[in-house]
């Protein structure tokens, strides 16, 4: 047995004066021995009482809560001798037992009232109290009891010391009269029963008195203990002499009576316990003889094994036991010497407490038969006694925790071995209480309580865990114990919580208690399990390292890591650099490791081989995140204690923590998928999928509906929209082509959204140049899709995926706007978007809305959006869109000041061009010519109606020149026009011809007669005068001759100047690089202790990273990522990133699925 010793957690709580002033005053004045227990009940109470003085403490406080004293019929007052907690019709009491000169009384103790509200009377001495029912009538909650039974209210047994049990009726249906324990009722004692229990019954409750039923005649044997089992719904008496007596709540019959050990000592306490998935309906029965009355050295447990036909769960979730067959002792303990070294020889045994801890896991995610009887997975008996040796002061207060299910693994011994074997027992636990004695003396231990939600285990070092991690010594637990003055609380730990305390103490000092450290690790089972059966001595102290590292990781005491970095890197050893050298290795190689076993569990995931995930591949999981996070918290310490390290060095570990940090994300993501049952992935069956409850991935159906969504939008487009407007499409291009490459990798990948599977959307959170967020989006709209598509649609998924990863309801309502959007549901998407918690969108998102609503024809919701939004415009496109936006919805003037706005010398003519084009295309040619222009718009109006055929057009640019008053460009223009006119057989252009000249005749008279005259001879065609070429030699020149110059090169200053320098500057970088290149490999990636950081790596660290990234929430150029990605090749310490990689999965086949 490992040496564990409590530890004490609070000061000594006393007890309020007058508590302590009441309970001391009937000790000395009566010669009463005062007592004390833990309710053991969930109100948390605890009990005093010395002769009639009754005292209610906060067993965790130690407040005082109520407080009684009982009076008696004779002159000497009553003894307090037997309580039990007590609830009933949602009120908190006490059954108390009184002890008189003549008789006894049973109280019902109000707790709320601190008054006594029922008193029954009894004949012999009250020595066991134990409540059966609190209820009464048609009841189901006492269907399991014999039918004369349901006919009283509230049934308590009492025994008494002449072996007398009867089964009391409280009468909780009528509490109308007050009552006190000097009024007592008397008792109709019925010893076979009636066949008209309700007449019977109502009779006696008339007469004022109480009716019982005698389960077990006086045999005068003394009773000393009761204990009711609800889940074999029997009632176990315990008597003076040793024996046992197991009785049927069902028949009221005895079922079985044994002798619990070869002594007559009494029975003092029974506590019941149960195994997890016993396959014969076994229980068990724990029996502890104690001399407890008497000086003595006698406290043995026994374990009885209860035996039944069958098992089955009632309706209201509980386990019932049925058809009892044997009782059989199986397991003896001694604790009052035998096999435990007590130092000296004992020379009284005190026996304190028995209790039995529970746990049930939680089962709410299977989806088998709800009525199947669930087992405890935890189940733990507690025995405090204290032992007196002979020679020394103060007395020994231990606790011992018995593990069933260890007891079943260890073969089910009839007795612990030898001293030796107790020392590694793996289903007995020891704890030394001393600290308590040690601060308390000379106060007296009463009783001691553990909280049964303490009770816990730490984090497994690795999965499947070790043998040792499940022995009870590796248990942590809280205690209380009661004094005579107050409480104390303690906490008990495990010997693995023990060791880790040890490696955190040990720190820097590691080095040098490694084999001590080693071994500590392997006797609490926190190696790896491939080491329990290896030598120590066959490891060389580097592999002993590793393994005391690796458990120090699993068990998330990073303080022996990070204490260990801090310390080397703030040293001036030489040493120090090897160090900090080997753990950064170790660490690296542990997430290499831990990915490639994430890859072997992921793989059954989405291959389609299963159909369900079983809780080991879950905790698998659960196991390496949480390796992920420690080792992630590990480099972290690596860069904020870092103090000289070259670029290179610096660029690794960066490396290495951003690509720890994204598996760590990845391996979140697909937890949560499998928690929602989303994961694993079936086969893209859709006939598999009907018969499905949960959700799931239809990849079929969603590619379907966006592959028609896309046709459909081509349609509408007729080229003069960009057809692909929808905001998924645009989401993944904004991540680059990284994202495109994964989603074709795939079988059946197009690269476009929705991904071919899960797989391929996993893996986008391993990409290291998109931020998270963008990640979490495309997830998001996923789930939206899957939700959408599910018949059962829940909005519980989504919900839990925002909770888990903490993602602002901002982006939320952003990307449900965007999906709303490609789902044809505008009004409810234009309302989330203009919603003000809602994330801002950027330049392209408003583009890409626009342009969705004007390809599908909501016009005038794209004038809403605008209007609302009003995005900025920062390039020619926006502003051309913009303005088609505004014409379509015939908004002219602000079309027109819009473009005005903003146009430059460079752009002007293009987006002229473009509002001219829609105008014509939209027919409001004529209310831009009522506009006023400068003249750049007047030259780009005309350029652009003289480019354009038609007669419409140049009928505009004619009235363009009549408001303009150009006449003489109109009349030319109507010239030209009549000579068209000439060859045109239309009547309908004659009609319009004869209409303009006859408005121009009318311009023409308003004129000057000269100027009419000159515009009338300028509109006239002009014809130029014939000319004839003729050729004639080149002359030659008189004053010069000119002669061929030889070729050569020119030489000036510069040049030679520039030649000179670049002759230099080969020599200087040619020194350079033969002696840097040899220096810096002894500097790469070595952390060197140092008093300061030095000015280079601060340079290092304000320079901008070079991994460009994309946001939904920030613009950004989208083709950043590719150049980012490509450079990073390059990068000395690329090679961590190759770790990011999942291996290609392949679907299996459906038999082969069915198979498996």
């Amino acid at each position: 047995m490992r040496d564990l010793t409590a530890q004490v957690t609070s000061s000594l709580l006393q007890f309020p004066e007058v508590t302590v002033e009441a309970l001391g005053e009937d000790e000395i004045t009566l010669d009463s021995v005062l007592c004390g227990k833990f309710s053991g009940g969930r109100s948390g109470l605890a009990w005093l009482a010395c002769g009639p003085q009754l005292e209610v403490v906060n067993s965790v406080t130690g407040e005082r809560l109520s407080a009684y004293r009982f009076s008696g019929v004779s002159e000497q007052p009553p003894a307090v001798r037997v309580v039990k907690e007590f609830s009933w019709q949602k009120r908190t009491g006490l059954l108390v037992g009184l002890e008189e000169a003549e008789g006894s009384v049973l109280c019902l103790y109000d707790l709320g009232t601190s008054k006594v509200v029922k008193a029954i009377a009894f004949s012999g001495r009250v020595t066991a109290i134990e409540p059966i029912s609190n209820d009464g009538g048609a009841s189901v909650s006492t269907r399991h009891l014999h039918q004369s039974l349901r006919w009283l209210f509230g049934v308590a047994a009492v025994a008494t010391d002449v072996g007398h049990v009867l089964l009391v009726d409280l009468c909780l249906d009528d509490l109308s009269g007050s009552q006190n324990e000097v009024e007592a009722s008397d008792l109709e004692v019925v010893t076979r029963i009636p066949a008209e229990v309700p007449q019977r019954r109502e009779a006696v409750t008339r007469e004022g008195r109480h009716l019982c039923f005698q389960l077990r005649s006086p045999s005068g044997t003394a009773v000393s203990t009761l204990c009711y089992i609800s889940r074999s719904n029997q009632l176990v008496v315990g008597f003076s002499d040793g024996f046992l007596s197991l009785g049927s709540m069902k028949t009221l019959k005895k079922a079985h009576y044994t002798q619990v050990g070869g002594e007559r000592i009494p029975v003092c306490a029974l506590t019941f316990q149960e195994p997890e998935n016993d396959l014969q309906n076994c229980c068990y029965l724990w029996a502890v003889q104690s001399t407890q009355q008497s000086e003595g050295n006698a406290v043995n447990l026994h374990l009885l094994q209860l035996a039944f036909g069958g098992r089955k769960c009632l309706a209201s979730g509980e386990v019932m036991y049925e058809d009892f067959t044997c009782c059989v002792k199986l397991f003896s303990l001694d604790l009052s010497g035998g096999i435990f070294p007590w130092r000296g020889q004992t020379s009284n045994t005190k026996f304190l407490r028995c209790q039995t801890i529970e746990k049930f896991c939680n089962h709410a995610d299977r989806e088998d038969n709800v009525n199947e009887v669930i087992s405890p997975d935890t189940s733990v008996s507690i025995f405090s006694w204290q032992v007196n040796t002979y020679g020394q002061e103060k007395p020994s207060v231990h606790l011992g925790v018995f593990d069933i299910n260890r007891w079943y693994h260890a073969q089910m011994p009839e007795s612990p071995g030898p001293e030796e074997f107790l020392h590694d027992c793996p289903y007995f636990a020891l704890w030394s209480l001393d600290p308590v004695i040690s601060m308390t003396s000379p106060n007296l231990i009463l009783d001691i309580l553990v909280h049964e939600r303490s009770l816990s285990r730490g984090v497994p070092p690795s999965y499947p865990p070790p043998e040792q991690f499940f022995n009870p010594s590796t248990y942590n637990f809280d205690v209380t114990c009661l004094l005579s003055s107050g409480v104390v609380h303690m906490t008990c730990t495990g010997f693995q919580k023990e060791t880790l305390k040890f490696l955190k103490k040990s720190g820097p000092l590691i080095s040098e208690a490694i084999r001590d450290s080693y071994s500590r690790c392997l006797v609490a089972g926190l190696l790896s399990p491939r080491l329990v059966d290896v030598q120590p001595s066959s490891l060389s102290q580097e592999e002993q390292l590793e393994a005391v590292l690796s458990a120090a990781v699993q068990t998330g005491s990073l303080e022996l890591l990070t204490g260990c970095i801090k310390h080397w890197t703030s040293e001036e050893q030489p040493s120090s650099a090897v160090n900090l050298r080997f753990v950064l290795e170790w660490t690296w190689n542990k997430v290499i490791c831990t990915k490639d076993e994430l890859d072997q569990i992921c793989v059954p995931l989405f291959d389609g081989s299963c159909n369900f995930i079983d809780p080991q591949t879950l905790q698998s999981l659960q196991h390496c995140q949480l390796l992920l996070s420690n080792l992630s918290t590990v480099l972290n310490c690596f860069l904020a204690e870092a103090r000289e390290l070259t670029e290179k060095g610096f660029s690794d570990l960066t490396n290495k923590q951003m690509v720890t940090s994204l598996i760590f994300l990845y391996v979140q993501v697909v937890i949560w998928f499998c928690r929602s049952s989303l994961l694993p992935e079936g086969l893209d069956n859709q006939d598999d999928h009907i018969h499905l409850s949960r959700p799931f991935y239809d990849y079929l159906l969603i590619q379907s509906y966006y592959m028609g969504h896309r046709e459909k939008l081509e349609c509408l487009s007729r080229g003069k929209w960009d057809s692909d407007c929808l905001m998924i499409d645009g989401m993944v291009s904004q991540l680059g082509e990284e994202v495109e490459k994964l989603w074709r990798r795939d079988e059946g990948g197009t690269g476009k959204y929705p991904p071919v599977s899960l797989h391929a959307l996993l893996d986008l959170y391993l990409l290291e140049s998109i931020e998270e967020s963008n990640k979490h989006a495309i997830t998001i709209y996923l789930l939206l899709d899957i939700v959408h598509f599910f018949p059962n649609k829940t909005e519980t998924l989504l919900v839990s995926f925002l909770t888990a990863f903490a993602i602002p309801w901002g982006l939320v309502k952003l990307i449900r706007g965007f999906w709303l959007l490609d789902h044809n549901d505008y009004e409810n998407s234009l309302a989330l978007l203009f919603h003000p918690a809602t994330l801002k969108t950027v330049s392209w998102q408003h583009m890409r809305i626009i342009q969705s609503l004007m390809c599908q024809g909501e016009h005038r919701r794209a004038l809403r959006y605008m209007q609302m939004m009003k995005p900025s415009m920062s390039s020619s496109s926006e502003v051309r869109l913009f303005l088609t936006v505004l014409l379509s919805n015939r908004c002219m003037v602000e079309a027109w000041g819009l473009l005005q706005q903003h146009t430059t010398k460079l752009n002007i003519e293009e987006l002229l061009k473009h509002m001219y084009e829609i105008c014509q295309e939209m027919g409001l040619m004529e209310d831009l010519l009522k506009l006023p222009f400068t003249d750049t718009e007047k030259e780009c109006l005309e350029k652009f109606l003289q480019t354009k055929s038609g007669v419409q057009n140049h009928e505009f640019l004619l009235v363009h020149h009549l408001q303009r008053a150009n006449y003489i460009p109109a009349l030319q223009l109507n010239q030209s026009m009549k000579a068209h006119l000439t060859n045109g057989r239309d009547p309908r252009l004659r009609e319009r011809a004869v209409a303009r000249n006859s408005l121009l005749d009318q311009y023409i008279k308003v004129l000057p007669t000269v100027q009419r005259k000159l515009a009338v001879e300028r509109a006239k065609p002009y014809r130029l005068p014939s000319s004839v070429l003729r050729e004639v030699p080149r002359p030659k020149q008189l004053s010069t001759a000119t002669r061929q110059a030889n070729a050569g090169n020119v030489h000036t200053r510069t040049s030679l100047i520039t030649k000179v320098l670049s002759r230099f500057k080969e020599a200087w970088l040619g020194n350079k690089t033969t002696s840097f290149s040899e220096y810096k490999k002894l500097l790469d990636l070595v952390v060197r202790p140092g008093p300061s950081r030095s000015v280079a790596q601060d340079e290092t660290q304000q320079q901008p990273s070079c991994r460009a990234s994309t946001s939904f929430v920030a613009s950004s150029p989208p083709r950043a990522n590719t150049d980012c990605s490509s450079s990073q090749n390059n990068l000395p310490g690329a090679s961590e990133l190759n770790v990011l990689e999942t291996p290609l999965v392949v679907k299996v086949t459906e038999d082969s699925a069915v198979t498996a």
